[in-house]
């Protein structure tokens, strides 16, 4: 039997047996007896009187506590709802604990209302935690996971995505703290549309693709077993950069003349220290992409040639591309003694925007126009007039070698043919043309 012990102010409390428990009235007290079998309504009075009512039951020394409300002495007795203080009465309290009892007999066989308690309190834990964690998985976090995934497979462009990715979320904190899941095309066109109108060529290219490859391997997580398992918890179902236009890539149509590619060797070698060998070394092996030539390893330099990695493309691995030596490129290239990363100045690797700018201050107003980039088509220009062909000046340069024959079947490795080309082009660096000759067009009579 339950006893509870409420004596409130101004009226007592009437007694009646339930179905499933009873209770009896008594002298106000802080605590009341159990009833095994049912439960018992249980009141507690605090140090200022204040009475708060429970529903409690046990099942194999398993307990559970329910509060039901809080008792208003001025509440009609019969009343069974609310008062307009918020309590109950003693009757609206009862009928209350009743529906609880019928709970705790329905489920005594897996518990009872106790284990039915618990249940509850650990969903609701796991959906805070779910919640929580949805928040955590924002787009800034898939982004890093994403460039953490690169650095662990060796891919040659992993710091050039998290330097762009980083750029780009540092300009829109909105879209950084965004649950990835959440990300809308709009989320990114916004940003992306700051970077054009700022006159940027290359970044918002760079950043739409980076992220939809981030946002990708989120999609794919639950399907390809080769990606993480963390990917999963983005919870992406859609890439919000799909139907976001990608940025057409422009063709560079101001190569570097004959003349042009001259004056910059004539710079290069007058230029003393390491300045003037990265220029000697940037054109003597055929314009390399500036990224790929400063990511070359020591264990990669060997007498005649260097083996650059070529990550550019959806890869799983670098293409690993020799690039022949001649011997002012070998002399330039012993200028740099650093390891593992050769081209190391001070403790500094040298960055590509360092690179950039060491070229931009050498060169100055000598070479109108001159950017680094024009280089490299100037090189592959000067190389098609001299009639060196099309595949050699690909395989020299490592560009256009995605098709099946390139990727498969062709494995001869063009040295000689590549270093035949370098040294056609340096010939043609240190011809002198002769602009004041008069070419004579026919033989005297």
């Amino acid at each position: 039997m339950a006893r509870v012990g409420i004596e409130p102010p101004t009226r007592g409390f009437s007694v009646r047996k339930t179905g499933v428990w009873q209770s009896h009235a008594s002298k106000p007290s802080r605590t009341t007896s159990d009833d095994q079998k049912g439960g018992a309504l249980q009141a507690r009075v605090d140090a200022v009187g204040a009475v708060a009512l429970y529903y409690r039951c046990k099942v194999d020394g398993q307990e559970a506590r329910v509060r039901i409300g809080a008792f208003d002495p001025s509440s009609p007795p019969r009343a069974l709802g609310l008062s307009k203080a918020g309590g109950l009465s003693l009757a609206g309290a009862r009928a209350k604990a009743v529906e609880l009892a019928l709970q705790h007999h329905g489920n005594r066989e897996s518990g009872g209302l106790a284990a039915q308690r618990r249940e509850l309190a650990a969903q609701r834990k796991q959906r805070k935690a779910l919640a929580e964690s949805m928040l955590a998985q924002t787009v800034d976090a898939l982004f890093t996971a994403y460039t953490d995934l690169l650095k662990q497979r060796e891919k040659v462009d992993a710091r050039d995505a998290e330097l762009t990715l980083k750029r780009f979320l540092a300009a829109n904190e909105d879209l950084a703290t965004k649950p990835a899941h959440a990300a809308t095309a709009v989320d990114f066109v916004t940003g992306l549309r700051k970077l054009h109108e700022a006159g940027k060529v290359r970044e918002p290219g760079k950043v739409r693709s980076y992220a939809h490859a981030a946002f990708r391997t989120a999609m794919m997580a639950a399907t390809d077993p080769n990606i993480p398992v963390k990917f999963e918890a983005f919870k992406v179902t859609a890439n919000p950069l799909a139907t976001i236009r990608a940025t057409p890539a422009r063709a560079d149509k101001r190569p570097m003349t004959a003349a042009e590619l001259r004056t910059f060797w004539s710079i290069a070698q007058a230029t003393e220290g390491t300045t003037g060998a990265l220029m000697r070394l940037h054109i003597l092996t055929g314009g390399q992409r500036i990224a790929q030539l400063l990511r070359l390893q020591r264990e990669d330099v060997h007498a005649q040639y260097v083996v650059l990695r070529d990550g550019k493309g959806r890869r799983a691995e670098a293409r690993r591309h020799s690039v022949p030596l001649l011997d002012d490129a070998r002399t330039a290239l012993a200028t740099f003694t650093g390891s593992p990363d050769v081209f190391t100045i001070g403790k500094r690797v040298v960055s590509p925007e360092a690179f950039y700018q060491i070229e931009v201050d050498a060169v100055g107003d000598k070479i109108e126009g001159f950017e680094p980039k024009r280089l490299r088509s100037g090189v592959e220009t000067a190389l098609a007039s001299l009639g060196i062909g099309g595949e050699v000046r690909a395989q020299l340069q490592s560009h256009g070698l995605g098709g099946v024959q390139d990727r498969h079947y062709d494995d001869h490795d063009y040295m000689p043919e590549k270093r035949a080309a370098l040294q056609a082009l340096l010939d043609l660096l240190n011809t002198v043309r002769a602009d004041n000759v008069t070419p004579i067009h026919g033989a005297a009579a």
